[in-house]
């Protein structure tokens, strides 16, 4: 009778143990950060004014120094394609914000899908359906039947590249409206929960509302080199699209965003998967870009976007880990490009003599009267059909009027137009296999053969296609472009910084050998596994909630 109680209780206890360690082989919740146009520098810039969200991920998680995207151009739809899928824009599809539509003759967005109309409001139809096979959402679905994936953003693009192609819920920011919205590709009408946030209005708060600087005037946080801006930058007092461009356009934009994680996390339950499966939360914060568009990325303004976005963070970190517990929540945070330095700041600090700020109409011109000589063309020669940020798409058209040929114009472009500028060459997308070293790798790592410009151009280090006078770009292979932050941390992982170089490419296939997660796509993916990088705790290490 004494062995049976035992053996019993034995079994029991043998029972609870494996259920108790199978809840920890993977986390409850996984949240992937993506804060647009954050540059690498920003975590170590700020630090010493940080205690929030961004300090917990940089000091508690795994901190790869030296993460950067490989392909051009530099953009906010190709980085959030590469981010989750591993696979760079020549296999993703996903080539630039916009592209050239040969058969429509007319710019085609990344996300753009005409037979999915947006529900809860007016605006384009959208939908994931240009990009190209499967991401870390698919594949933790396929994995963990039951697994929900969320994914918000202030960005239309920004929430559908992280979704993948079948999240429960993918929202994003109305300008007209300042309503979370979907399209019908993802559901027929705004969940509930959504309908619940959008009636408080939570934007309309912000009206006459002030942004000054958050640590004071006299902080050194904001004794910086730019001066393009001026505090305090205050609201519009009325609710409309003006507030809601301006909300988006500063960190309050980000406290919107934060305010919905949470209610998206907690009106779902997310981390609280009936089915014993991953959720995953992914959130795109959008207004770093704008700040970094309108100011630069070293002025006051970014300094205060920063510290305010830590901040945010913070509030999200605190609520998922009181409802879950810190260590069984997996945090991501990267970006999807960086932001080139102003060319007045450059220049005013004798760091580059060499920065310049040109209109690419400039470039464009002497493209077109050297071509026009070359091929002895006189008058006017629509010369391009499209131009995309690095791509540019010949008028075939008008080289057959002329009887050029396409090939015979590309030739022309890569090996006679010279001095073009801001402009150090030309590529030739049929041609690219023999380019050598890191430019040919990041262009063949760009180009599709169907949406891809005929030829690439180069730009300049230091040079700023803009006809703006303040703020900043990005688009170039440049490292101030592709050098970006990429943290993993929480539920397993131990603090450390990796110097050894990565790909962000990285990212998606070492979530999934951390969490087990399988599918015959990995087989096809352009980045490795890191997993063997990271410091881990054992997993009866983690304590349960």
């Amino acid at each position: 009778m004494y062995r049976k109680k035992t053996a019993g209780l034995l079994a029991g206890w043998l029972f609870g143990f494996v259920l108790s360690l199978q809840a920890q082989l993977h986390p409850k919740l996984i949240v992937v950060v993506v804060v647009d146009q954050m540059r690498a520098d920003y975590l170590d810039r700020f630090a010493s004014y940080e205690h929030g969200g961004l300090h917990f991920l940089a000091t508690q998680g795994a901190n790869f120094l030296n993460a950067n995207f490989e392909h051009l151009p530099t953009e906010t739809c190709p980085g959030h394609a590469v981010l989750l899928s591993g696979r760079n824009p020549v296999h993703t599809g996903i080539v630039a914000n916009d592209w050239y539509d040969r058969d429509t003759g007319k710019m085609m967005y990344c996300v753009e899908d005409a037979n999915s109309v947006v529900i809860g409001d007016s605006g384009a139809a959208v939908s994931p359906r240009n990009f190209l096979g499967e991401n870390f959402s698919d594949w933790l679905q396929t994995s963990y039947p039951g697994a929900r994936v969320f994914s918000i953003s202030l960005k239309d693009r920004a929430a559908i590249l992280l979704g993948g192609h079948h999240p429960q819920s993918v929202l994003w920011f109305s300008h007209e409206t300042g309503r979370f919205i979907t399209s019908r590709y993802y559901a027929d009408q705004l969940p509930g929960w959504v309908e619940e946030f959008n009636s408080k209005r939570v934007p309309d708060s912000y009206a006459s509302k002030e942004c000054t600087p958050v640590m004071g005037d006299s902080s050194p946080a904001y004794h910086t080199r730019e001066v393009a801006g001026r505090f305090p930058h205050v609201m519009p007092s009325k609710a409309g699209r003006e507030l809601y461009d301006r909300v988006y356009g500063s960190p309050f934009g980000d406290e919107v965003l934060g305010a919905f994680a949470e209610s998206a996390a907690t009106a779902n339950q997310l981390g609280e998967n009936p089915r014993d499966a991953p959720d995953l939360l992914a959130i795109g914060f959008s207004s770093n870009d704008a700040v970094g568009h309108a100011y630069g990325p070293d002025g006051p303004e970014m300094a205060d976007e920063q510290i305010r976005l830590d901040r945010t963070l913070g509030h999200l970190v605190e609520s998922l880990s009181a409802r879950l517990g810190k260590e069984n929540v997996l945090w991501v945070l990267s970006a999807d490009h960086g932001a080139e330095p102003t060319p007045e700041a450059e220049l005013e600090l004798d760091h580059n003599r060499s920065a310049r700020r040109i209109p690419f109409s400039d470039a464009l011109n002497s493209m077109e009267k050297q071509l026009s000589a070359i091929f002895r063309i006189t008058g006017d020669v629509h010369w391009f059909a499209g131009q995309a940020d690095s791509m540019l798409y010949f008028d075939r058209a008008e080289l057959a009027r002329h009887g050029i040929s396409l090939a015979a114009a590309s030739r022309a472009l890569v090996t006679q137009v010279h001095d073009v500028p801001g402009v150090a060459g030309f590529y030739d997308t049929s041609r690219l296999a023999s380019v050598p070293g890191w430019i040919g790798t990041f262009l063949r790592n760009s180009a599709s053969t169907t949406r891809s410009g005929d030829v690439y151009y180069l730009t300049k280090e230091w040079t700023l296609f803009s006809s703006k006078s303040t703020g900043t770009s990005h688009g170039d292979p440049w490292p101030y472009d592709t050098h970006v932050p990429l943290v993993i941390a929480g539920w397993r992982i131990q603090p450390q910084r990796i110097k050894r170089n990565v790909q962000i490419a990285d990212l998606a296939p070492t979530l999934a050998s951390l969490i087990g997660v399988h599918s015959p796509r990995l087989e096809v993916v352009d980045g490795r596994s890191r997993k063997d990088w990271l410091k881990l705790r054992a997993h009866t290490d983690l304590k349960q909630p």
